[in-house]
């Protein structure tokens, strides 16, 4: 069931703080022959930690240590021993500013500081008093140190390009080889035109290699499409998601019921999911009326179980035998740095696409995408890939992507307003990429009532109470419930705030088809030869195709199109 949901940054160099731990150095005074101890000094406390900024170092502790809390107390004749308490240093995270010092019966305290080098507590000394002389108070211990400075992220671009404004994270992986005129051999061959090429290191979730295929056009433009899967997020969900290249679904990926085998052998490859039709939507090559006919073309297969973003090795997953590779943002990062060497200087404009997982691959993705390409302008067409906010994504889905498939490594990590505590605001990264990337414009293609994401955000209802557990055969098999099988209406009121949230930008387009079931249900539009059928899948003679919707996008022409 095809699921449609932008590290190691090369060019990342994220600054860290380091703990600083305070040694005690407490000195007692000698006192009288007959005097008992002072009582020691109470410790200092730490400093808090220091915070980073973009790309600067982290600032020093905001709390200064408290001093020794009591004097110790005197021998029997003697007047009371002093005791200091242990000054607290902060946590140090770069060049940060120094705590303002406190005072207090025990004496001053030193703030948490930035700079470099250890940093000693000092320990408190006790003095015993006069009379016949009691001993020296025993000495305040020293404080512990501050926690550890948050470092800045240290991938701030001051000066930006025609695509990135100036003060974001160039997220620009390492480059390599432009890819070589002959790809890796494939029995049977591939579609006519296209070459597959192996790329090193990179692999799918069962540890398999994997790559991506190319198609060479006479234009100069290029078009990346991901392709979808589901996702592998319980033992259950997993065995619907390919986890090789090849292995494919059962079906089309268009219903539910489409690919009720799982993941079965077989080629990804363009023109999988068409029924054995052979290449249409954006891959047919021969139709007039496709935007990209002439345009270099590349297909990337999905294998990773992670909607193209994760940076987790070898990890758990509830339900399912065996540690999972989720490295489809780590693939995506070798992959630009043979892409970008091979087509940038061939290209004037480049189109990132793709549908179900694709789609959501596609639009977490774009901010490395075009920042991989600089100065050439890259456009997102996501199709059935929803970026819904927290009301009808449900939080705990997006946490728990979050955390079994590594979006920690792969978030840009100057997108603050994509954090959340519960897991969510993930649909944030939308705001962020239109502040960033200055030119380059989104589109989104759904029906009204996409089953097939429905039966993924499924494992949601019931804040994700049967996340490890969740069955797509079960859950399909209650459809008609709403506690057990997403509901339509929500996922419809979804799409409506979608639009209603970026269509004033004037850089986000939507293509929506409503009509009845089960047309309405259906998943997945780009790579099918309804691309070019008047109103999609709700045919209608009065609604443009999406195949000359997305000339119109390209073109720069915003359009909200359907209901």
């Amino acid at each position: 069931m095809a699921l449609a949901l932008a590290s190691l940054l090369g060019a990342i160099a994220c600054a860290q703080g380091e703990q600083l731990d305070g040694t005690k150095t407490g000195v007692a005074s000698g006192g009288g022959a007959s005097g008992s101890s002072g009582t020691a000094g109470t410790a200092g406390t730490a400093g808090n930690a220091g915070s980073g900024g973009d790309g600067s170092p982290g600032s020093g502790g905001s709390t200064p240590g408290s001093g020794g809390a009591a004097p110790g107390d005197g021998g029997g004749t003697g007047t009371g021993g002093s005791a200091s308490g242990g000054a607290a240093s902060g946590g140090k995270g770069g060049a940060g500013a120094t705590g303002a010092g406190g005072a207090s019966a025990g004496g001053a305290q030193t703030g948490g500081k930035g700079g470099t080098g250890a940093e000693t507590a000092a320990g408190g000394a006790g003095g015993g008093g006069g009379g016949t002389g009691g001993s020296g108070g025993a000495a305040g211990s020293g404080g512990t140190g501050g926690m550890t400075g948050a470092g800045g992220t240290g991938c701030m671009d001051p000066v930006g390009n025609a695509n990135r404004n100036p003060g974001f994270c160039d997220l620009s992986p390492p480059m390599g080889a432009a890819l070589p005129a002959t790809g890796t051999p494939l029995t049977p061959a591939p579609p006519s035109g296209w070459t597959w090429y192996q790329i090193d290191g990179a692999v799918c979730r069962d540890g398999s290699p994997t790559g991506f295929f190319v198609h060479n056009g006479s234009a100069d433009k290029l078009v990346i499409y991901l392709e979808g899967g589901g996702a592998c997020m319980n033992g259950n969900y997993c065995s619907f998601n390919p986890a090789n290249a090849n292995q494919i679904l059962s079906g089309d990926g268009q219903t539910v019921f489409g690919t009720a085998g799982g993941a079965v052998a077989g080629r990804q490859q363009p023109g999988v999911y068409t029924n054995g039709a052979g290449l249409q939507g954006i891959f047919d090559t021969t139709n007039a009326a496709n935007p990209v006919k002439d345009w270099n073309q590349i297909y990337v297969p999905y294998c990773t179980g992670d909607v193209h973003f994760g940076t987790r090795k070898s990890a758990p997953v509830p339900g399912l035998t065996g540690a999972q590779q989720f490295v489809g943002y780590t693939n995506m990062q070798l992959f630009m740095g043979r892409i970008v060497p091979t087509f940038k200087s061939k290209v004037s404009r480049v189109l990132l696409t793709g549908a179900s997982a694709g789609g959501f691959g596609a639009a977490l993705n774009f901010s490395m995408v075009q920042d991989s390409f600089g100065d050439v302008r890259v456009d997102l067409v996501d199709d059935s890939g929803p970026p819904f906010d927290d009301q009808y994504m449900p939080p705990c889905v997006q946490k728990r992507w979050r955390d079994q498939w590594g979006f920690a490594g792969s978030l840009p990590p100057d997108c603050t307003e994509c954090q959340s505590t519960d897991g969510g605001r993930l649909s944030k990264l939308s705001d962020f990429l239109l502040r960033k990337h200055k030119q380059s414009n989104v589109a989104f293609i759904s029906t009204m009532q996409d089953e097939v994401i429905r039966l993924f955000f499924s494992a949601g209802l019931a804040s994700c109470q049967n996340y490890d557990t969740a069955s797509p055969a079960a859950i399909v098999l209650f459809q008609a419930d709403p506690t057990v099988y997403f509901a339509a209406q929500p996922y419809t009121d979804g799409l409506n705030a979608l639009r209603a949230n970026y269509v004033n930008t004037g850089r986000f387009s939507t293509y929506y088809m409503g009509g009845a079931a089960p047309n309405v249900q259906w998943h997945q539009h780009i790579f099918r030869s309804r691309f070019y059928d008047k109103g999609g899948a709700n045919p209608s003679p009065s609604i443009e195709s999406i195949a000359t919707f997305v000339t119109n996008f390209m073109s720069n022409k915003m359009e909200q199109v359907g209901p």
